[in-house]
């Protein structure tokens, strides 16, 4: 009662992490506190050496407190199901006559279409929340790109460099990953798709060629793929640049266009990766592990190479086996003759997507793990714990083959 604003609200952000992660009631952690009188120094003292030991012991004090939250309103209703039909469009007038809005109104004939002038003036000066995030799959936005055609992994700063290049086909995403970095920064009320794929292809041209390219960095590369029909497009463009290797990144199982078209070594098709446990829990409405690694030998036995991304490696008791499993699956089901590379990252994510998740997943428990602030200013798991899980990732994979390049995505430098 005698605390102030800032010291009450990081005693109740440190009670509500700890009760919620060893699954007690706040009360008996209070009162377990060996405290008399009740000081707010030794009681934070002794809060952060119980949520945080790891850190404590290491050096590393975690300022994580931010205030607690939380609007039953913006929790997320994971349904078992979920139909990715569109049933409004709303197109920009110069994108209202190119081929994909043509196939749009023949493929979704019930659909309502209307037109704006542009996305950008449509959207500017408004504020959207969770609630509007929460509903983004009810309208697509179909635009003409003018701009944001390729660039550069954003990589965090002072991290590896992977060398990566994305092309933005694209942003948004039908899959609630409980982590994903999507739902805490994209300020739009649906799904943006661009419809001059044509213009991407030409702008090529002029980009950096021998480069490892990919789609998949503000959506999954083919979860609206039965919608847009966009990969034979890039397959086909790509077997002309054989220079380039392009990337399709996805956690869905929606390959039947890329098994409507001849592929070459130069196209990867690529599952994000994790047991089925942290799929149940964490991935709603992704594909199964079984029917992601059925896909993969589907897109391998039509000639299609393929990577996977155990990227982001979530931690928990029993995760050595369960990924360890993982690894024996994918070597024993594709063998080393169609892989061609494998990334590993751990769950990391910026500080403010902390509050996003306590609102939207508020049973999840990714969260109730160990963080501390990384280099880059990202909470991260503990060094030494990222270290022994990349090390031992590795040690399975060489396992199976010494050859296969193997990447850290936005880790710090030393790590390699």
């Amino acid at each position: 009662p005698g605390f102030g604003v800032n010291k009450r609200r990081e005693v109740i952000r440190l009670l509500y992490e700890i009760s919620k992660r060893e699954r007690n009631d706040f009360k008996d952690v209070l009162a377990e506190a060996p405290l008399e009188p009740l000081r707010f120094a030794e009681l934070k003292k002794y809060l952060m050496q119980r949520r945080f030991p790891i850190a404590i012991k290491e050096g590393n004090l975690c300022h994580m407190l931010p205030e607690l939250d939380i609007n039953p309103q913006n929790r997320v209703n994971i349904k078992k199901k979920i139909d990715i039909t569109p049933k409004h469009f709303v197109v920009e007038g110069a994108a209202g006559d190119t081929a994909l809005v043509k196939r749009l109104k023949e493929k979704f004939p019930r659909a309502n279409f209307s037109t704006i002038g542009t996305y950008k003036e449509y959207i500017r000066e408004k504020k959207y929340t969770i609630k509007d995030y929460n509903t983004r799959l009810e309208t697509f936005y179909i635009i003409r790109e003018n701009y944001d055609f390729y660039k550069r992994c954003p990589c965090s700063p002072k991290s590896l460099s992977c060398g990566y290049h994305v092309v933005n086909l694209g942003s948004g995403c039908a899959f609630e990953c409980v982590y994903c970095c999507l739902q805490d920064y994209l300020n739009s009320p649906g799904i943006v798709i661009p419809a001059n794929i044509e213009d991407f292809f030409e702008k090529f041209k002029d980009h950096k060629k021998n480069i490892r390219l990919g789609s998949g960095e503000l959506t999954d590369s083919l979860v609206f793929d039965h919608i847009t029909d966009f990969s034979p497009l890039i397959v086909n463009f790509f077997k002309n640049h054989p220079e380039t290797r392009f990337e399709f990144k996805t956690k869905s199982d929606n390959i039947a266009n890329l098994l409507r078209v001849a592929p070459t070594d130069n196209i990867i098709v690529a599952w994000s990766l994790n047991p089925q446990k942290i799929i149940d829990t964490t991935e709603y409405y992704t594909a199964s592990l079984d029917g992601r690694l059925a896909a993969a030998v589907e897109c391998a036995k039509a000639g299609y190479k393929i990577a996977f991304h155990f990227d982001p490696m979530i931690y928990y008791d029993g995760w050595e086996k369960d990924y360890k499993d993982i690894v024996r699956r994918i070597f024993s089901l594709i063998g080393k003759a169609r892989m061609e590379w494998i990334s590993l990252g751990a769950l990391r994510m910026m500080p403010s997507l902390k509050k996003v998740i306590e609102n939207r997943f508020p049973d999840s428990a990714i969260l109730d793990e160990e963080f501390e602030t990384g280099f880059d200013g990202k909470m991260r798991y503990p060094l030494g714990l990222r270290t022994m899980m990349f090390r031992k990732m590795r040690e399975w994979i060489r396992h199976w083959d010494d050859d296969l390049y193997v990447y850290l995505c936005m880790e710090e430098r030393g790590l390699d």
